[in-house]
């Protein structure tokens, strides 16, 4: 074998030889950190069994508190429900109980109510009794009609039981255009015996009378109470009942009879409206002869104004005057003033302010 190749199979071997070594090192090294690795992993699973254990015990005790809290809140909101409870039971008995009281004094209450109104009651038949008489009817009409005059129209624009001409009337209103009559004897007794009627014969019968009776009314009032210039030109006919009202509008013809002889029937609800619609012109009125008077006092205000507005311009002129009067007085005392602190330091020449002063007072006194 020749050196040479000697040399290159021992340069060869030791090439063998440390590569050989190098992968011994690097396996080494890999299972080392194979190793390392492995231990790492050893200790993060640790870590996390020990967290892991810890997370569970503190859930355990989480749970057992909650668990507890809840029994304790649980226990105190029955106990707290059973008291409400009991407590409203109470309440609602005592409730009930208050209840049954009132409700006991009040059937009471409508006990004597009810004695009441049956007293009422048969104080109301003995008084419809006592309005079968014609002049207590009339009374009663004359009253009503009264009450609601005095109720809505001022006491200077009417009377009641007034003279006209050679009658007398149950009331009348003063109107700027003259006096408007108002009667309340209205006839009621045929119309009562329709209402008591046994049968229609009856009935129609009592009717046809209580209209005829009604005409009369008409032509008395007309006669009475229409006599221009004394009245106005119509005349109102009270009816006391709204029922008897109603029935006059069911006969044109009646209503057509009033109209000619100016004569209108009232209710007690239209008399009211018919009221309440002349207290707003009285009231209208009231306000007009107001302004007129306001507007006098106004006249009266400026003449005034006019005198004072005079004597204003006089006391003017006077202050001007004076005031003229005070500035000559003025310059006068300037230079007497002057003359004086001349004197005082001895000049003689302070004779002419003198001479001044002396043809100013000159001058003034001619004035």
């Amino acid at each position: 074998m020749s050196p040479v190749l000697i040399t290159v199979l021992s340069v060869a071997a030791l090439v063998l030889t440390a590569v050989g070594s190098v992968l011994a090192f690097r396996a080494l090294k890999a299972e080392r950190q194979a190793q390392a690795a492995s231990a790492a992993m050893d200790n993060i699973l640790r870590q996390v069994e020990q967290a892991s254990r810890g997370l569970n015990a503190r859930l355990d005790a989480v749970t057992g508190e909650l668990n507890r809290t809840f029994s304790q809140s649980l226990q105190q909101a029955t106990q707290a429900l059973t008291g409400s409870i009991g407590t409203v039971r109470e309440e609602t008995r005592a409730a009930i109980h208050e209840k049954f009281v009132q409700v006991t004094e009040r059937l009471g209450d409508l006990k004597a109510t009810n004695e009441r109104i049956m007293e009422f009651s048969r104080s109301l038949d003995e008084f419809q009794r006592m309005l079968q008489s014609p002049k207590l009817r009339g009374d009663f009409g004359e009253f009503t009609l009264e009450q609601m005059l005095a109720e809505l129209v001022p006491s200077e624009h009417y009377d009641c039981q007034a003279a006209i001409g050679g009658a007398r009337v149950d009331a009348l209103i003063k109107t700027p255009h003259g006096v408007l009559c108002i009667d309340s004897k209205f006839p009621l007794d045929n119309f009562r015996r329709a209402l008591q009627a046994p049968d229609t014969p009856t009935r129609d019968a009592a009717l046809k009378q209580f209209y005829a009776d009604v005409r009369a009314r008409i032509d008395e009032i007309a006669d009475r109470y229409v006599v221009p210039p004394l009245t106005l030109e119509m005349a109102f006919m009270f009816v006391p009942a709204e029922n008897v009202y109603y029935e006059l509008l069911g006969r044109p013809d009646l209503v057509e009879y009033g109209r000619e002889r100016h004569v209108v029937p009232v209710s007690p609800n239209t008399m009211y409206a018919y009221l309440q619609v002349m207290a707003i012109g009285f009231r209208g009125l009231k306000i007009h002869q107001e302004a007129r008077r306001v507007e006098q006092i106004l006249g009266e205000l400026g003449s005034r104004f006019e005198r004072f507005q005079e004597h204003f311009g006089k006391i003017g002129r006077h202050l001007e005057s004076a005031k003229a009067q005070f500035d000559g007085a003025l310059k006068d005392v300037q230079r007497f003033e002057t003359t004086l602190q001349g004197l005082k330091i001895g000049r003689l020449e302070s004779q002419e302010p003198l001479m001044e002063l002396s043809a100013s007072k000159a001058s003034d006194e001619i004035r």
